[in-house]
């Protein structure tokens, strides 16, 4: 079952195979196919999520640009997580390193502004 996941390249995974005893022994050679197709068939039913390091970053902006930076980190495919209304709008949104680095490298060429920023915390994000 585990040369299975690594064979796969697959993580932060459980498999459990609960095997009843029938009377017929099946050998080494019988556990190792009906523990293997247990979980490749375990597998074939599953939905696999890509996760990689990312981080969660407040941005504040001005009540006019809340739309425009909604749809600029929806085409950079970054989940916004929160949103909360202040003197200024802080967006919450999750996004990798290289997304944060060309929103900052662009920031001044957008056409909305930015207030501000700050990371809130590392985590691992769905991609």
């Amino acid at each position: 079952m585990l040369n299975i996941l690594t064979t796969q390249n697959l993580a932060n995974i459980l498999i459990i195979v609960t095997r009843y005893f029938g009377g017929i022994l099946l050998g080494t050679g019988g556990l190792v196919k009906a523990y293997s197709s247990a979980t490749l068939e375990a597998l074939s039913c599953t939905n696999r999520v890509e996760k990689a390091l990312g981080k969660e970053v407040k941005i504040r902006v001005n009540y006019a640009d809340l739309e425009k930076l909604k749809y600029y980190l929806k085409q950079k495919n970054c989940k916004i997580v929160n949103v909360q209304y202040d003197e200024n709008v802080s967006l919450v949104a999750e996004m990798t390193e290289d997304k944060l680095n060309e929103i900052l490298e662009q920031k001044e060429n957008l056409n909305f502004g930015i207030v501000g920023w700050e990371i809130v915390r590392e985590k691992f994000i769905c991609v």
